[in-house]
């Protein structure tokens, strides 16, 4: 197999052979010139002008959906404290509905892959990965929003220190999060929108195994939350990383 350097030297020496005309050249120049001053002049979008076209053009059904979902999911708790159930209980209901969260932030993601959008990624107005960023962060910025508001409610409703109840929350929303774009870096993931939906249901189904422990919601074990919250989101930042150099690489787009 020949290396760069030899294909090279076979143009150079293929072109040696051919005869330059040198005032068909010019004529040639002289008409690109002459073109090139009624050329209209392109400006390159800002990234504060990007973003706004992100926005402009995104799915708001999605968003629309997902904020629905955050009302809901807050609703339910105020329901859940109107009922007057226990602690353990609202472990149980608030780490299912932080895994929901983390699910849905995936799906929403996702939507650039299993929309058979990505098929026009770097041509004409729209990049994946621009898209995929503003669909990470706007995603990220609403369940922090829901998910603080749920953390302040349940630490002063039920009496539980905020540090607490946060790591009882965040460590199931990012591990679900972890999961699900671990199935999604795959391409069968990538496929199949279900099977990440399906991943996000097992894992709710598996925090309310996890809720039932007593001794996992111990002040000993609250170390041991906070481990798992450091390992999960420096796994969640290499994946994210691991993402956008398929992305780049157009693992993406092949499996489209």
């Amino acid at each position: 197999m020949k290396n760069n350097a030899d294909i090279k030297s076979l143009f150079a020496s293929a072109d040696a052979g051919l005869s330059i005309d040198a005032g068909r050249r010019q004529d040639a120049l002289t008409l690109i010139r002459a073109q090139m001053k009624h050329k209209e002049i392109c400006l390159v979008c800002s990234k504060r002008q990007i973003w706004l076209h992100q926005f402009r053009y995104a799915d708001r059904n999605m968003f629309l959906a997902h904020l629905l979902g955050c009302a809901l999911i807050f609703i339910l708790m105020m329901l859940m404290n109107a009922q007057g159930i226990g602690h353990q209980l609202m472990f149980e209901a608030s780490m299912i509905l932080a895994g929901i969260l983390g699910s849905f932030s995936i799906l929403e993601v996702s939507r650039s892959c299993f929309s058979r959008f990505s098929e026009i990624s770097e041509s004409c107005f729209f990049n994946i990965s621009q898209m995929t960023a503003y669909d990470m962060v706007f995603s990220g910025l609403i369940n922090l929003a829901a998910l603080s508001a749920i953390i302040v409610f349940a630490g002063f409703q039920w009496k539980i220190r905020l540090i607490q109840i946060g790591l009882y929350i965040l460590v199931p929303f990012i591990f679900t999060q972890c999961v699900c774009l671990g199935v999604l870096l795959t391409e069968i993931g990538r496929r199949n929108v279900w099977l990440v939906a399906a991943v996000g249901g097992f894992l709710s189904v598996f925090y309310v195994i996890l809720a039932s422990t007593p001794r996992l919601y111990t002040e000993s074990a609250l170390f041991l939350w906070a481990i798992a919250l450091l390992i999960n989101t420096a796994v969640f930042a290499i994946q994210i990383h691991t993402l956008f150099r398929e992305i780049g690489k157009g693992e993406i787009l092949c499996t489209n």
